[in-house]
């Protein structure tokens, strides 16, 4: 795994030149990309979101540690996906922390990072349900912090279903001669995905969210929030 990690690391040049170069050839996506951006911006600023020092503070911190645990990859699939060492958990706490709409907001930085660190470019569309969109969707898991694990599976869900849209629209010539591109799509992401966020589970479960929570943005406005 502490080689998987280290080849990641050591393919992060190449990785950021290929999709520098796969979004200049598609300026389309660099525009819905940037739209993305502004709708995040305005999104947060409708919702009232207040960027504190130290809320930003804690999202990049959550963002970097996604980012990194991204690169310790256990099993990485042919067509692009990975299972990885919990790589949702950071996302997924700081939208339990601090609610769906800061947990969206940390999603689009990661997929937005993820894209820029070697992502796929295909198709403008291809782009944004690769990278942004499905990371936003786990977010969502901010809604149920009473039922944290139904929250994590339904922004789970979420998340496959973006992945699987793409994958039946954009990569279904890659599926078995014979079988239906939607149903390769859903074992593909699904197989990867499941592993996963059964890690991430793992995780979150053996975390004690709520004394974290506390000490994080402070006993009373913790509980006020929930």
């Amino acid at each position: 795994m502490f080689s998987n990690f280290l080849e990641k690391i050591s393919e992060i040049p190449a990785g950021i030149s290929e999709a520098i170069a796969g979004l200049i050839a598609s300026p389309v996506s660099i525009a819905l990309l940037v739209l993305l951006i502004l709708a995040g911006i305005l999104f947060a600023r409708f919702s009232k979101i207040t960027f504190t020092p130290k809320v930003m503070t804690h999202v990049g911190v959550a963002v970097t540690m996604a980012i990194v645990l991204d690169m310790f990859v256990l099993f990485k699939m042919p067509q692009g996906g990975s299972v990885t060492l919990a790589s949702m958990a950071p996302l997924f706490f700081i939208a339990f922390i601090y609610g769906p709409n800061i947990g969206v907001l940390a999603g689009l930085i990661f997929g937005v990072l993820n894209l820029l660190l070697g992502g796929f470019v295909m198709h403008p569309i291809q782009v944004l349900m690769d990278y942004p969109i499905p990371f936003m969707l786990l977010g969502i898991a901010g809604y149920f912090p009473k039922h944290m694990n139904v929250g994590m599976l339904i922004a789970a869900l979420l998340r496959l279903t973006s992945h699987v849209i793409s994958g039946y629209v954009f990569f279904g010539q890659y599926a078995p001669e014979g079988m239906n591109p939607m149903v390769y799509s859903i074992i593909y992401n699904g197989s990867f995905l499941a592993v996963d966020l059964i890690i991430a589970m793992v995780v979150m479960n053996l975390l004690p969210i709520n004394k974290l929570g506390s000490r994080i943005i402070g006993r009373e406005l913790y509980l006020k929030y929930w």
